[in-house]
């Protein structure tokens, strides 16, 4: 008796933790109902290596969010740290070692965001939309805005599999994990989430917020540069429109997740649900034949939700434990 009782609960916790859960699964069985093509083992890979650099963006975009910030800067920095390898192997660098290098570059740009941010005492938004615009030029600038075909060598990332398994889902899985580690079993995790949650409070308790602030955005500028490389390995050229807008990808994948706006409340693993559930619908709605503009129209849908209802998880997420509780109540 006491067996069943608990297997129940265990599902409501995991539905009340992650409530997006059953949307992902009605929405797998709607589009396989509409494309028999959809619910295979291919197809499922095939979404999965898709999702892989909004999963990786998406993780220090996370952190950002959660201190109540935002970081519009995301994509024109993934799209500076391709065009910066593009300039090193045409300099004459391994293709290894640009790899390698532009992740540090990456960490760099988002220390100036965080720097401009806790230093300056200048809003998250306003910073991170102008140096957009000036990672954006200078991207431009090393690439004379022309499409360049990157070498073999460095899709080392985004090519391959390792016992079946795409390298590039590897790496998200990877990167997914130590971000939620670090995010609820560290010192730093919990400080950046009292930090959103009150910052004054988080001030007045002497912790160092500044540093919070710096370190948070460093570590959304490293996601965006390993996010780059794998996505560059995975096209194998820069392209001067890569990456334009999908800043507002990465922002609708955490929200969707349950992040709040207002900071303090997310999780890493519900942003990678909302991730994989922005693919699922990409990749049925190319499938099914619609058009690709019925993407952008529900990824601002969700955007305006969240902003407008404070997000939809964890509403449903309130729902599923009082229905639940309820339960509970009459059993006993």
């Amino acid at each position: 008796m006491t067996d069943t009782r608990q297997r129940p609960n265990a599902v409501r916790r995991l539905l009340a933790a992650y409530p997006l859960i059953p949307i992902g699964v009605v929405l797998i069985i709607l589009f396989s109902l509409l494309q028999p093509h959809f619910f295979t083992v291919a197809n499922m890979v095939n979404i999965l290596t898709q999702a892989s650099v909004l999963l990786i963006a998406a993780t220090g975009m996370t952190y950002v969010i959660l201190t109540a910030g935002i970081d519009l800067s995301v994509g024109a920095m993934m799209f500076l740290a391709a065009a910066f390898v593009s300039a090193l192997v045409a300099a004459g660098v391994p293709p290894v070692a640009a790899v390698l290098l532009a992740p540090v570059l990456s960490i760099g740009l988002g220390a100036l965001n965080g720097t401009l941010i806790a230093k300056a005492g200048v809003p998250a938004m306003l910073v991170t939309l102008a140096t957009l615009q000036v990672f954006r030029g200078i991207g431009g600038h090393l690439t004379q805005q022309q499409s360049i075909v990157l070498p073999p060598g460095v899709r080392f990332l985004g090519m391959g599999d390792v016992f079946g398994i795409p390298r590039a889902v590897i790496v998200a899985a990877i990167v997914v994990a130590i971000g939620s580690y670090v995010l609820g079993r560290t010192r730093f995790g919990r400080h950046v989430q009292a930090l959103g949650s009150n910052p004054s409070g988080a001030w007045n308790a002497g912790l160092p917020v500044s540093w919070l602030l710096i370190a948070v955005y460093s570590l959304a500028g490293l996601c965006a540069g390993v996010a780059a490389m794998v996505q560059i390995g995975r096209l194998g050229a820069v392209q001067p429109t890569l990456d334009v807008g999908f800043e507002l990808t990465v922002v609708t994948a955490v929200v969707l997740g349950g992040t709040s706006l207002s900071g303090g409340q997310g999780t890493v693993i519900g942003t990678a649900i909302g991730a994989i559930i922005l693919t699922v619908v990409e990749n049925g709605l190319i499938l099914s034949g619609a058009s690709p503009y019925l993407f952008d129209i529900v990824r601002g849908a969700v955007l305006l939700a969240a902003v407008v209802g404070s997000g939809i998880p964890s509403q449903l997420a309130a729902v599923i434990t009082r229905r639940g509780g309820s339960r509970s109540a009459i059993t006993s």
